[in-house]
């Protein structure tokens, strides 16, 4: 166990994709949802929050893995929610 990383497990809400992965306790909940946004193609048409299983809590944005408490071994569950606002056709 490092203080400047943390060993965690990602996962989509549906359970298709997963990965452990050691990130810097200094990255955001905004910047992990990104990097995974690009790497499992999620949906653009979607938003996603992130929730900590572990303490049944959702992760603030911009806080990082360290002030949200994140731990080693905590699942991290991308939840998707639909966007509003987003373009419409005419």
């Amino acid at each position: 166990m490092s203080v400047h990383r943390v060993t965690v497990y990602l996962q989509t809400a549906d359970r298709t994709r997963k990965a452990q992965v050691t990130l810097p306790r200094s990255m955001t909940a905004s910047d992990i949802i990104k990097a995974s946004r690009g790497r499992w193609r999620l949906s653009m048409g979607m938003d996603f929050q992130l929730v900590n299983l572990n303490t049944n809590r959702q992760l603030l944005p911009y806080d990082s893995l360290n002030n949200n408490n994140v731990s080693d071994g905590d699942v991290l569950m991308l939840l998707p929610f639909p966007t509003h606002g987003g373009c419409t056709r005419s």
